[in-house]
């Protein structure tokens, strides 16, 4: 779905009775939120049951699998943070936990967290932030917010980050303006704003609309998350240059 230097982004489907890699690791984090059905998780030693809803964060050098017992099929979004190098393997196989190499063995436990056992907070009227994944949980590249707004609700004016952001809408429609362009989106639909882009966010609908917000890298401490900006159309424009005249001019 997304690959920029600050994540790697993926929907994942298992159908019932399959599964995915074999016990393996990774050299970076990865994070898997649930989107519908459930699937076993196997980290380290121990295995985790996971429903719709919840996140698990898997250091890297984690070894981890998952598969699904069902009923039915089973959808995750996959996050791979920061972004591996296209010239290295993503995956290397083991056979034990114990096999990983001892320089990329992980250095503190993966987690699953259900929604509902995170606390929530309002940070402006009408729009609630439960936080899933940061720096205090051990996530030390990314955070990872569900976001829900009530309707008629915003989120902050329009605004830039110094860290990548995205929005995977979850439920109900988020209307979203990116440098003065407005965009409706619907369900299982991702929006990538790069560092630097000023956006917006609102409900129009009449039903709270559920989002996850995510944030990479993780800002820097002590630093403001969003940065307010004026940004409109200031009445200049200027024509390009004369490309079907010049491409003539060369026959």
């Amino acid at each position: 779905m997304s690959r920029l230097e600050s994540a790697m982004m993926l929907a994942s489907h298992i159908g019932e009775g399959g599964c995915g890699p074999q016990l393996h690791y990774h050299t970076v984090d990865q994070v898997y939120y649930m989107m519908s059905g459930s699937m076993n998780v196997r980290l380290g030693d121990q295995i985790h049951q996971v429903g719709p809803g919840s996140l698990v964060f898997i250091p890297a050098g984690t070894a981890h699998c998952n598969w699904n017992d069902g009923p039915g099929s089973e959808t995750h979004f996959e996050i791979i943070v920061p972004a591996p190098s296209p010239v290295e393997p993503i995956v290397y196989f083991v056979d034990s936990p114990a096999d990983v190499p001892a320089d990329f063995r992980a250095r503190q436990s993966g987690y699953v967290l259900a929604r509902q056992d995170a606390e929530t907070s309002e940070p402006m009227p009408g729009f609630r932030m439960t936080p899933l994944a940061a720096p205090v949980t051990g996530s030390d590249h990314i955070v990872i917010s569900v976001a829900e707004i009530e309707p008629g609700k915003s989120g902050p004016g329009t605004h830039i980050h110094e860290f990548d952001q995205y929005y995977l809408v979850l439920e109900g429609e988020l209307t979203v303006e990116v440098a003065l362009q407005r965009h409706v989106v619907g369900p299982q639909t991702l929006v990538i704003l790069p560092a630097g882009v000023p956006h917006r966010q609102w409900n129009e609908g009449n039903t709270i609309e559920t989002h996850l917000a995510i944030l990479a890298p993780v800002p820097e401490e002590g630093r403001p998350w969003d940065v307010g900006v004026r940004f409109e159309v200031n009445g200049e424009s200027h024509d390009g240059l004369p490309i079907r005249s010049a491409v003539e001019s060369t026959k």
